[in-house]
């Protein structure tokens, strides 16, 4: 049994109806259109979201309570039903903009290791991997079980907002399974591999949906996520998006006409792509 368990499509649209995906349209389409002008001359940069605005994205989509301050846990709240931390990741694609099987960037799911009387870096080096495992799964469910009891809730979720190609990104969700986070569903993976700066594990997640690893550098456990096989097995709601512009905006600006004419048409095409 996994820690983390993919959100059908069918239970998604529990949380995201049609004015939800609405709401997540609109946030995207305002942020394409505020995202810096790339140079003609220079290849296209990624959608950057800030986590604050991302969050609020799906405070307004999920009409739900922001409780994201700081370091807390969960970042958004349905009172006393349940809370949720929402992240951002970045998909592998190839040059047709098509996703690749390769993993998603990395996010973290605990970190500040601390309480066990002995440093991490002591630990990796005395190869005491069974107590590393304990030590993490340890953090991990102490801070979600803290979160359940300090906000009267049943269920925690991680909600993804997974940046993709130039053409959509995508909305998942996994149920997290607080009370099974214990050294005996999450163990060691590869156990006769050579380890240097990673402990990879097995229990946390669906090796077909991505993989889970304690990161010695770092020092957090942290996740990725396998977007092509969530997107061809129905875990993945696609949110249409567009390449930002390119142009050299130094000389648009000399030339009032030009840039006139460059506005106008970014601003009708931002409203016909807002059309919801």
């Amino acid at each position: 049994m996994n820690i983390l368990r993919p959100l059908s499509k069918e239970e998604l649209n529990n949380f995201f109806s049609e004015y939800s995906l609405k709401v997540i349209q609109y946030f995207m389409n305002t942020s394409l259109f505020a995202q810096p002008e790339v140079h003609k001359d220079k290849e296209s940069l990624p959608i950057q979201i800030p986590k604050e605005h991302l969050e609020q994205w799906f405070v307004q989509a999920l009409q739900v309570e922001a409780v994201g301050a700081g370091s807390y846990p969960i970042d958004i709240l349905k009172e006393n039903e349940w809370g949720a931390d929402v992240k951002m990741l970045s998909c592998k694609v190839d040059k047709n903009d098509n996703l690749t099987n390769g993993d998603s960037g990395e996010t973290s799911l605990a970190q500040k290791f601390k309480g066990t009387g002995v440093s991490l870096d002591d630990m990796f080096k005395q190869e005491q991997y069974q107590e590393i495992i304990e030590g993490w799964t340890s953090i991990w469910k102490d801070k979600l079980v803290n979160v359940k009891i300090d906000k009267n809730i049943d269920n925690i979720y991680f909600f993804f907002f997974l940046r993709g190609s130039k053409r959509e990104s995508y909305i998942c969700a996994f149920e997290v399974d607080v009370d099974n986070i214990n050294s005996q569903n999450i163990t060691q993976r590869d156990k006769s591999s050579e380890i240097k700066q990673s402990v990879f594990l097995n229990g946390v997640i669906d090796a077909k949906y991505g993989n889970s690893k304690i990161y010695k550098a770092k020092k957090r456990l942290e996740l990725r996520l396998r977007p092509k096989s969530l997107l061809e097995d129905g875990f993945l709601i696609t949110i249409p998006t567009e390449t930002p512009y390119k142009e050299d905006i130094y000389e648009l600006v000399q030339d009032k006409e030009k840039f006139d004419a460059f506005i106008k048409t970014k601003l009708q095409k931002f409203l016909s792509y807002t059309a919801l």
